[in-house]
């Protein structure tokens, strides 16, 4: 078993939760998954609908709905700060659903496919000028280039 693999089993075991839909890796986990960089301090999983309902359910005082009045408003996340996992209902409004298209499939999680990474990334970048968007988009840009020029020279 890789480290990343062993990472994102460790950030899943710390939810103490049985999901019934592999999670979405995204995030920095999702960027080391792809050999583009290592992750941050936290795990990042977005969760299917039917997950979200039950976690609700276990940890009401953990949801973040970043200021808006209710998850149709804005985004969702339940911050579980003292182990570093966001489980997330939504990203730009963009759910578990959507975002899992092209995944790819694990027996415990799936891997965002690398365009909707990209896509996260940007909106991140361009919607709330995040400075590590910036970076780790046009870290995904190089790879996506290298791999696609490597692929041509074989």
């Amino acid at each position: 078993m890789s480290i990343i693999e062993k990472k994102i089993l460790k950030g899943l075991k710390l939810t103490n939760y049985n999901f019934k839909k592999p999670p979405l890796v995204v995030g920095g986990l999702a960027m080391e998954y792809y050999n583009i960089r290592k992750t941050g301090h936290d795990f990042d999983f977005v969760v299917s609908p039917v997950d979200w309902k039950d976690l609700k359910k276990m940890y009401p005082d953990k949801i973040n709905l970043f200021g808006g009045q209710n998850e149709k408003d804005i985004d969702a996340t339940i911050n579980l700060d003292k182990v570093h996992v966001d489980l997330i209902s939504t990203l730009f409004q963009f759910n578990y659903n959507y975002l899992s298209k092209g995944a790819i499939k694990n027996k415990d999680y799936k891997i965002i496919a690398i365009d909707k990474l990209l896509m996260l990334k940007t909106l991140g970048a361009v919607f709330n000028n995040h400075i590590k968007s910036i970076k780790d988009q046009q870290k995904i840009v190089d790879h996506i280039v290298k791999i696609n020029y490597e692929k041509k020279n074989i």
